[in-house]
C-alpha cells in the first residue's frame, strides 16, 4: 500500500509539473471547443496526458493520442465527447 501511495504522489507531481511549465510556455486554449482542437496539440486529463491527433471523428472531433492504462487496446481513441476530466489544453505557438 506505501508503494501504491508513493507512485500515485509521484505522478501527481509529475502532472503538476507539467501543467505549471505548459502554463509559463505556450498557449492555454479553451477546453469546451473541442471542435477547434488541431493537430499537435496537448490535453492534460486529470490523471495522465495526451496529443491531439490530426484524425477525427464524422462529427469533426479529434481523436486523442494517450497511454491511460495497460489494458487499452488503441493508443489513438475517439474519447473527447465522452471524458469530464480534462483540465488542460495547451497548444505550442
Amino acid at each position: 500500500m506505501i508503494i501504491k501511495s508513493v507512485i500515485i504522489g509521484r505522478l501527481y507531481v509529475k502532472i503538476k509539473n507539467t501543467k505549471k511549465y505548459y502554463l509559463n510556455k505556450i498557449v492555454l486554449e479553451n477546453i469546451k471547443k473541442i471542435e477547434e482542437w488541431q493537430g499537435g496539440d496537448i490535453v492534460i486529463f486529470k490523471s495522465h496526458i495526451g496529443i491531439v491527433s490530426d484524425n477525427r471523428n464524422k462529427d469533426g472531433i479529434p481523436f486523442i493520442i494517450h497511454h491511460a492504462n495497460s489494458w487499452q487496446l488503441h493508443y489513438e481513441e475517439d474519447i473527447l465527447p465522452y471524458r469530464n476530466d480534462i483540465i488542460g489544453h495547451y497548444r505550442i505557438s
